[in-house]
């Protein structure tokens, strides 16, 4: 019911679209190859700015063997990097595409950076505003100065896990009505065909067991119970490349999908009071 909310929602309010189907290079076995040739072309043109990056700035690691946990955050408040348990990478294959959108639908903007898979080009610089041995806190104002998004991403090694808490503060004079969300195209242990599905509060890509590719997965979940939001929606997409944040359900499927090149997305939906902060928990593990 939620699923169908989103999609009749976001194509109610808004009829823009990608310009470009943005799209990644990963190489890992031959049943890969036909998604891999038509990805190669556009991560590097895709960029809407040069701030967008993949390089990590803040790495953490933690455990051995199947409590492994080691992933990196960039400058900008990306995770281009998350293996667990150890050798089993799921993100950082090929190009890299993970981070967060902000839709302002008063003023009918989109604010994205996605890593390889580029920026909207109207953010303003990070500030790092405090880092541990554990966590990073970054803070990011977009170029209008409209929206200031503060993420804080920390190691969970207890359950193997990368907690992020994503605090969306208004930074008007009126209150603002937004879409929010978090995106991570999944390539399982390096691998470009996974299956894909979504729950009431997790979105997850996986490899089936007893099947000829690697028997894991990654999850994102939502934690807690964020206040002042319309919806909290996981889902899934039939492709690799991130929606613009305005019309986020372009690529939902219900699934389950499978074997297909598909990425996850955690999504907010809510009301910002003037000068107001709206903030949600997420965290992802691996299967």
């Amino acid at each position: 019911m939620k699923r169908a909310l989103l999609t009749v929602t976001v194509f109610a309010l808004f009829s823009c679209s990608f310009a470009n189907e943005l799209k990644a290079n990963k190489v890992h076995t031959q049943s890969d190859a036909a998604a891999i040739a038509a990805q190669t072309k556009s991560a590097d043109a895709a960029s809407g700015s040069l701030a967008a990056t993949s390089t990590c700035t803040y790495n953490f690691t933690s455990g051995t063997n199947n409590t492994f946990l080691k992933y990196c955050v960039t400058v900008n408040g990306n995770i281009p990097q998350l293996m667990t348990p150890f050798n089993r990478e799921h993100i950082a294959v090929g190009a890299a595409g993970e981070g967060y959108g902000v839709c302002d639908n008063t003023g009918a903007v989109a604010y994205f950076d996605y890593a390889d898979y580029g920026d909207s080009g109207n953010w303003g610089a990070p500030t790092l505003v405090s880092q541990t041995a554990t966590s990073v806190k970054i803070a990011r104002t977009t170029g209008d100065g409209v929206w200031t998004l503060t993420q804080t991403i920390t190691q969970v090694a207890s359950t193997q896990s990368v907690r992020v808490i994503m605090a969306l503060k208004n930074n008007t004079a009126v209150p603002r009505s937004f879409f929010l969300m978090r995106f991570a195209d999944v390539d399982v242990s390096g691998t470009a065909s996974n299956n894909f599905d979504a729950t009431a509060n997790s979105a997850f890509g996986w490899n089936s067991a007893f099947s000829s590719t690697p028997e894991y997965g990654l999850m994102v979940q939502n934690v807690g119970n964020p206040t002042g939001l319309a919806n909290t929606i996981p889902f899934v997409q039939k492709v690799a490349f991130p929606p613009n944040p305005c019309v986020p359900g372009a690529q939902l499927v219900a699934g389950p999908e499978t074997a297909t090149d598909g990425s996850m997305l955690m999504y907010y939906e809510g009301t910002v009071p003037q000068k107001g902060t709206r903030t949600v928990t997420m965290n992802y593990k691996g299967m």
